[in-house]
């Protein structure tokens, strides 16, 4: 039976076979098992309070690249390569009235930099074992 509504055999197979390729680059290009990254957890919380949300990021010492996650009520979970990593965390809130034509609301990074851009927070992640790494953060003048 054709139609215009009806599609053959060899076009679902054709969608079959478009949809699963790309889940099979993935793996096959290290996004998946075996790819030397562990898994890494953590508590963040600021001036005692767990972090509602935000970004946890580990740059690799000398050089590679981030790998990041994100931190829902305090908690953050995701991969990383083993070694000694350069920690950057980030949040942000909402400030101010939403902009009455856009919709939009403006939203600071409240998180001092000491923590993020100007960071001098670091962690070991080891190849094996559980890697549990807590930062406990303040809005406070060191």
């Amino acid at each position: 039976m054709s139609g215009p509504n009806k599609l053959s055999a060899g076009c679902w197979r054709f969608i079959g076979l478009a949809t699963a390729f790309p889940f099979f680059v993935l793996v096959v290009s290290g996004c998946g098992p075996g790819d030397g990254k562990v898994l890494v957890t953590g508590v963040v919380t600021f001036d005692g309070n767990p972090m509602p949300n935000g970004y946890v990021i580990f740059t690799p010492e000398g050089g590679g690249t981030p790998v990041a996650g994100s931190i829902l009520d305090g908690n953050f979970a995701f991969s990383a390569p083993p070694g000694i990593h350069r920690v950057e965390i980030e949040a942000s809130r909402f400030v101010g009235p939403k902009n009455p034509i856009m919709g939009l609301q403006a939203r600071e990074q409240y998180v001092p930099s000491r923590y993020n851009s100007a960071s001098t927070l670091s962690q070991e992640v080891k190849p094996q074992g559980t890697n549990v790494c807590d930062f406990t953060l303040s809005s406070e003048a060191r």
